[in-house]
């Protein structure tokens, strides 16, 4: 019986140990993702003191960073690792778009797409919230 029971608590423990992996591989990702485009933005904000841009962009840019500070509190857990490093990953391509449009490579009606993406990297960082422990 006490094999039985060993057996069926190892069983419970799979998912666990077979996520193990990708879920330390995700944890990486949205450890760098979210510093790094804080560094993005920080990076953004030195570029406009310096070169004297004028101080429109701020209300895209200060938001971004105030954003992916929240970011840096994000765990992987072997519930929503995957969605939380989907969402890290999409937050490059945020960060891309707002490098375009600050710096005037992209139109100004861009700012439409990174409010999307926002909403779309804010969902699934949001996925499994509850349930991750």
């Amino acid at each position: 019986m006490d094999r039985a029971q060993t057996l069926i608590a190892y069983e419970k423990q799979m998912p666990t140990l077979l996520a193990e992996p990708e879920q330390a591989r995700s944890a990486r990702i949205i450890y760098w993702s979210w510093r790094i485009q804080s560094a993005v933005a920080i990076a953004l904000i030195f570029v406009f003191r310096l070169l004297g841009h004028s101080d429109g962009w701020y209300f895209l840019v200060v938001p971004h960073l105030v954003a992916t500070f929240f970011g840096w509190l994000l765990q992987a857990t072997v519930k929503n690792h995957l969605s939380r490093r989907d969402a890290s990953l999409g937050l490059h391509a945020v960060g891309v778009l707002l490098i375009l449009i600050v710096l005037g490579i992209l139109s100004p009606w861009f700012i439409v797409a990174i409010l999307i993406g926002w909403a779309v990297v804010g969902t699934a960082t949001a996925d499994g919230q509850k349930t991750g422990k």
